[in-house]
């Protein structure tokens, strides 16, 4: 690979200091091309996170809508408490889903035991015991199933 010469004036461009406290590109880029503008932007960025605006934008709104903030506070309360029924009501419904799946649970395997006993009353031990063993795994399994499930959640 090549080097291309420099020219004196970009060698002394790239080797002389400037008096001035401009950054060292600064001043290559002035010294390389003089006729360039060099030109800084500044920029600033602010970030806020929250259900409600800034407090210096929410002292804003006032100058457009007077009772600007006070609305907006009234709209965030009625949301916040909506959102708290909601959530009252879905466990409220999760409760009795719960309740009625362990009376459901309850009567089949109350109903289990009344059919075994009544299989052995009549002679069929064999059924019997066959009902009962599959009773009686179907309830090991399902508290397994159940405390399991509570681990994990």
């Amino acid at each position: 690979m090549r080097r291309k010469k420099l020219s004196n004036a970009r060698r002394k461009a790239l080797t002389s200091k400037s008096p001035e406290t401009k950054s060292p590109e600064t001043v290559l880029v002035e010294k390389l091309l003089p006729e360039s503008k060099v030109r800084q932007i500044a920029a600033k960025i602010s970030s806020f996170s929250g259900p409600l605006p800034h407090p210096d934008i929410f002292k804003q709104y006032a100058d457009v809508i007077t009772d600007a903030p006070e609305r907006i506070l009234r709209v965030f309360e009625d949301d916040s408490k909506h959102s708290r029924d909601i959530s009252i009501k879905a466990l409220e419904a999760q409760v009795r889903d719960n309740r009625r799946a362990h009376w459901m649970a309850y009567s089949l395997v109350v109903f289990a035991f009344v059919l075994c006993f009544g299989l052995a009353w009549l002679g069929k031990d064999l059924l019997a015991g066959t009902v009962m063993g599959t009773t009686l795994v179907a309830i090991v399994i399902g508290f397994l199933k159940s405390r399991n499930h509570s681990k994990t959640s």
